[in-house]
C-alpha cells in the first residue's frame, strides 16, 4: 500500500505540471512561435478598428447646412475591400482554422495518452488473508 500511495503522489505531481504547463501561454510561445505570431496578427487585425473617413465639405455645402439644417450632400459611400484586405483576411482564416486543428489535435492527443495508459491489475488475492480476517 505505502508503495501504491507513492506512486499515485507522484502521478498528480506529474498530472499537476502537464496542466500548469498546458495554460502556461509561455510554454507555447516558445514551443510554436510562429503560429503564436499568426495569432497574434490575425487577433490584432480583427480588434483594431477601420480607420474613420471625414467628410470635407464645400463652401456651397456648408451654406445649404446652415440655412436648412440638413446636408445638401449625401455622405460617401464606404469603400470596398481592396484584393489585398481580401487575401489576408482569407490567411487570417486559414490560419485560425490550422491553429484550432491543431490546438484540438494536441488535446486529443494528450487525453488519448492519458486514456490509453494501461491501468495496473490488483494484486494476486489467494483469498488467505480473507481466511485469516473470518477466523479472528
Amino acid at each position: 500500500m505505502q508503495h501504491i500511495r507513492c506512486e499515485i503522489d507522484s502521478d498528480l505531481e506529474e498530472m499537476g505540471a502537464t496542466a500548469r504547463s498546458m495554460v502556461d501561454w509561455k510554454h507555447y510561445v516558445k514551443t510554436y512561435p510562429w503560429v503564436c505570431l499568426g495569432a497574434a496578427a490575425a487577433l490584432g487585425f480583427l480588434l483594431v478598428p477601420k480607420r474613420s473617413t471625414a467628410i470635407h465639405p464645400d463652401l456651397a455645402a456648408l451654406t445649404e447646412l446652415l440655412a436648412t439644417g440638413h446636408p445638401a450632400a449625401e455622405p460617401a459611400p464606404a469603400a470596398t475591400r481592396g484584393w489585398f484586405d481580401l487575401l489576408l483576411a482569407e490567411a487570417c482564416g486559414m490560419a485560425v482554422r490550422k491553429a484550432m486543428e491543431f490546438l484540438g489535435q494536441s488535446v486529443a492527443e494528450f487525453m488519448g495518452t492519458a486514456a490509453a495508459e494501461p491501468s495496473r491489475p490488483p494484486p494476486a488475492n489467494d483469498g488467505a488473508a480473507d481466511r485469516a480476517f473470518r477466523r479472528n
